[in-house]
């Protein structure tokens, strides 16, 4: 079990000046969620359009180099992660959020149960090839499958932010399938946030039977809020008054620069 944080900025800004009541807060809940971390973001996606990207598998509140790295990301469409390891998955940079598949960066919140039937089902889709050994990066594989499919049919080679959105929907909906079929049971979640240099991709999903029995009822939810400079979607765990709970298989894509939010409902 992960959290997740991703913020829309109108104008390029730094980390901390988007979200400076809300960082602090955030980096508090590594106490728990202490296995690594993560920050990404697109500096000038008018020059480049490559993510940087800052890891390590240290705990967030104690780490230097995570000072640095929040201090250090500016920009508009930003995600931060807090990792807090499967059973049995390594605590490796390999292993650690965001992941990146070319312009884009991927961040999961749960777990599902992993065999070597599911895994090959995944890859033989075609999508990004795993660096590491989590579930999270099979999740990934499946959706650049989708997002791939639906870029093919469109005039534009890059797929759209609306195509990422119904790329991971799809991708949930097929995981959610393969393993009722293989485990005999859904995923325990498969939050996740999307971003590209155009947009924050957020989605939903959760089997509330699987939740962690020592954990609130809401540690799974996923929650959002739009103000007039920034759209910000974070995961649980601390205060969040005004925030909106994303629906069970709901997605939002959320436009740069723009802040235009759109709200994709459940397949």
């Amino acid at each position: 079990m992960c959290r997740l944080l991703g913020v829309v900025s109108s104008t390029p800004r730094p980390l901390e000046r988007i979200v400076p009541a809300e960082l602090p807060l955030f980096t508090a809940l590594s106490e728990r969620h202490k296995d690594g971390w993560g920050v990404a973001w697109y500096p000038d996606p008018h020059r480049s359009r490559t993510p940087e990207l800052r890891k390590g598998t240290d705990t967030a509140l104690a780490s230097n180099a995570y000072g640095d790295a929040v201090a250090e990301a500016h920009g508009e469409v930003i995600a931060v992660h807090l990792r807090r390891a499967s059973v049995g998955l390594a605590l490796e940079l390999t292993n650690t959020h965001p992941f990146v598949e070319g312009e884009v960066t991927f961040s999961h919140n749960g777990q599902f149960d992993l065999s070597p039937e599911l895994r090959e089902r995944i890859l033989a889709r075609g999508g990004r090839r795993p660096e590491g050994t989590t579930d999270s990066e099979l999740f990934l594989s499946l959706i650049t499958a989708h997002a791939r499919e639906a870029a093919d049919g469109a005039a534009a080679a890059r797929p759209s932010p609306q195509d990422w959105a119904l790329a991971v929907q799809r991708a949930a909906a097929e995981l959610t399938a393969w393993l009722e079929e293989i485990a005999g049971r859904p995923p325990e979640s498969l939050n996740c946030l999307l971003t590209t240099p155009d947009a924050l991709i957020a989605f939903a999903q959760h089997d509330p039977a699987q939740a962690p029995a020592d954990q609130p009822r809401e540690v799974y939810d996923l929650r959002w809020r739009q103000d007039t400079e920034r759209v910000l979607v974070s995961s649980t765990g601390y205060e969040q008054a005004d925030f909106v709970t994303l629906p069970q298989g709901g997605a939002l894509s959320i436009g740069r620069t723009t802040l235009a939010v759109t709200e994709h409902p459940p397949l």
